[in-house]
């Protein structure tokens, strides 16, 4: 079985069109977005259509990110956020209306197979801590086995990693906002699943974040706001 994976699209709704694109071009399965749909971009709108589209036209599962529960549960996400981040979720929300983000099929997380996929972590809805190091890697490994998986997929870290342990654990790359160090690249990820098997592919791809920079100055949010934003792209 191939299950294609994309994860983050932060409202960047151009590399989220290519890479629903080059998936679709591959081919597929399953198809799984792993959250994170909105804030930091300057293509809200048109971010929801697309995952609206790629649920009717390809049955895709949407799983639930912690930048999802921000316009979903307002009250529910209890981290304070930083001046930028918060002036970014509120001019998105002047753009999309609640109704329609909670028109969509959201999910906490899939299991297909003795594969689990969350957008976080496997360590239960709400829990979104980041696995950044091995150690974070290694401690979700030891998650997935208890709860008897060989296998899980994750987002939220904007990057690609893989631990190969007793069970194998992957996080996916950003769309939106790559934080992969000089590789500034979008990317999605192609995964096989067969009995008591499961491997994961990167697909880093092109894409010219100019435009990406210059529509979020023309989006009115303040400077320092756009400016904190488009540092992730140079």
């Amino acid at each position: 079985m191939k299950l294609a994976f994309l994860s983050d699209v932060h409202s960047a709704a151009a590399p989220f069109s290519a890479a629903l694109k080059a998936a679709r071009q591959e081919g597929f399965d399953q198809l799984i977005i792993l959250g994170d749909l909105l804030t930091y971009g300057p293509e809200p709108e048109r971010s929801v259509d697309l995952a609206r589209d790629a649920v009717e036209r390809d049955r895709a599962t949407l799983i639930m990110g912690n930048h999802d529960a921000l316009y979903l549960e307002p009250d529910g996400y209890d981290r304070p956020l930083p001046d930028w981040i918060r002036e970014s979720v509120e001019w998105t929300r002047s753009r999309v209306a609640p109704e329609a983000m909670a028109a969509l099929p959201w999910q906490q997380q899939r299991q297909v197979g003795d594969l689990l996929i969350a957008h976080a972590n496997p360590f239960g809805g709400g829990d979104w801590s980041y696995l950044r190091t091995n150690e974070d890697l290694a401690k979700a490994s030891q998650a997935l086995v208890a709860a008897g998986f060989h296998a899980g997929v994750f987002g939220h870290v904007h990057r690609f990693a893989e631990r190969q342990d007793h069970a194998a654990v992957y996080t996916v790359g950003s769309l939106g906002q790559p934080r992969s160090g000089r590789d500034l690249r979008p990317q999605w990820a192609m995964g096989e699943l067969k009995p008591g098997r499961f491997r994961l592919e990167p697909r880093p791809f092109h894409h010219d974040w100019s435009e990406h920079c210059a529509a979020l100055r023309n989006t009115g949010m303040s400077a320092s706001t756009v400016d904190q934003l488009c540092r992730f792209f140079i």
